[in-house]
């Protein structure tokens, strides 16, 4: 494996770890997540790229604590200057890493209702600022974000494990539970992929059968294989699996299933799909008691580590590939419309 990808994941657990120590930066998306749930308000949440998980997963805890009426929906920068109905949302949070990507600034200066920017390092805006960058956090030289996208969700933990205390603030008992947790976690996906029977070597296409309650972690596959150009990943969801979705799987091309407790529908893919593939590989949080978003967790991790093994398999580096800089670097620096 190339020596980049390897000193990311070695350092991988350290750094969220360290992400995790500032007590004001989980007390800040503690009170990111109650300013989003909090009456019956509609919010938009913006991302692009590696952080598309954050949104995804940021998006579920809304939906979970927000109860029944209130609306959250993800989108990219491109979306907001687009859509018609922009101005019939409460709250705008954007989701990314400097702070500059393309169309966030313009997004955020024209949005008319209350509004937040959640990136890696704190900066002086007129609206709030949640950071998971710290004194202790070493940034990691990576093209393709791997602390950068775990870290929001770990601090989003120490929410879920507060329970809801949003009076006391999030305190370090519970940050403490949170590092434990994903130390454990971490161990379990080294373990679960280091150990798998079959690689992805030469592999030029992969399909992804995931549901609503996977999002996020299918969402962190697929932006892991495009992005460092390890192959091509089809999304396919669950339920809409039929007519012609059903002829682009072939015995040889691999299908990764993704699931958390199996209802009818798994079983029946399950059992079926392996007389037309040889190649099903399933991916669960069967060995977990925990709740739903700790899950989710757990799947996201794995799909890293996933990653990581493609990417081994097929000898590149996945947290600094070889892109096209004549195409991408115009793009990079684009700061046009969208």
């Amino acid at each position: 494996m190339l020596e980049n990808t390897k000193t990311n994941f070695d350092k991988l657990e350290s750094r969220l770890l360290a992400i995790n120590s500032s007590q004001k930066n989980a007390n800040d998306m503690s009170e990111l997540i109650y300013s989003l749930v909090v009456g019956d308000r509609t919010s938009l949440i913006m991302a692009t790229g590696g952080s598309k998980v954050v949104a995804y997963y940021l998006q579920m805890l809304v939906e979970a604590y927000g109860g029944k009426g209130l609306i959250s929906q993800v989108i990219e920068p491109r979306d907001y200057f687009h859509r018609y109905d922009i101005d019939s949302f409460s709250r705008l949070a954007v989701i990314s890493a400097s702070g500059n990507t393309n169309g966030v600034n313009e997004a955020l200066d024209s949005f008319k209702g209350e509004k937040f920017l959640v990136c890696e390092n704190k900066q002086d805006r007129d609206f709030d600022v949640i950071t998971w960058g710290n004194d202790s956090y070493e940034k990691e030289n990576s093209f393709i974000s791997i602390a950068s996208s775990l870290g929001p969700i770990v601090l989003m933990l120490d929410t879920i494990f507060a329970l809801g205390g949003y009076e006391k603030g999030i305190i370090k008992e519970e940050m403490q539970e949170v590092d434990k947790l994903v130390s454990r976690l971490i161990n379990l996906c080294k373990d679960k992929i280091s150990n798998l029977p079959y690689s992805f070597k030469d592999e030029k296409i992969v399909h992804i059968m995931s549901g609503y309650d996977t999002r996020c972690a299918c969402s962190s596959l697929e932006s892991n294989l495009v992005e460092a150009g390890l192959c091509a990943p089809i999304i396919h969801d669950k339920g809409s699996f039929c007519h012609g979705r059903s002829t682009l799987v072939s015995r040889d091309t691999p299908v990764i299933y993704l699931s958390h407790k199996k209802n009818e529908l798994d079983k029946l893919l399950l059992d079926n799909l392996p007389r037309e593939c040889d190649k099903v590989y399933e991916f669960n949080t069967d060995d977990l008691d925990e709740c739903y978003f700790v899950k989710e967790f757990y799947l996201i991790l794995q799909m890293y580590y996933l990653s990581k093994k493609i990417a081994e398999d097929n000898n590149k580096d996945l947290t600094k590939p070889n892109y096209k800089k004549e195409l991408v670097l115009p793009l990079y620096k684009y700061r046009g419309k969208l």
